[in-house]
């Protein structure tokens, strides 16, 4: 019998367009969420008016942008985090051709990692 060197984990990337086999891949490891942090005043916010919908979409869609910005410009071709992630992050995130994992356990990031030599980041930036 064979044994694999690394770690084999039981996860899907989010999107069936992200790329699935990446030989010697750049890895970004976070254990936060990519997905906007609405405020505790803001979650239930009163949208009277179209503007004030389109405002907040506005204001969502330019906080994950800022996020994967910040993501991108380490050029990884996998993002892995133990939260989640939002459609609008993946959606940047595969226009940049990076392949997501979310919702992995503390312990399998950790085991990535060691044999990555990779440090779990809690922040985009």
């Amino acid at each position: 019998s064979e044994v694999l060197e690394g770690v084999m984990v039981n996860k899907d990337i989010t999107h069936p367009k992200m790329r699935r086999t990446i030989k010697n891949p750049r890895i970004i490891l976070l254990d936060c969420p990519l997905e906007y942090k609405k405020g505790e005043s803001q979650t239930n916010m009163e949208l009277k008016t179209e503007n004030a919908m389109c405002d907040a979409l506005d204001q969502e869609t330019q906080e994950i942008a800022m996020m994967c910005s910040h993501i991108l410009k380490w050029k990884p071709d996998i993002v892995i985090t133990e939260k989640g992630f939002s459609d609008l992050a993946q959606h940047f995130l595969l226009k940049g051709n990076v392949s997501c994992i979310r919702r992995i356990r503390k312990t399998d990031n950790v085991r990535i990692a060691r044999v990555s030599g990779a440090k779990i980041v809690n922040r985009p930036e």
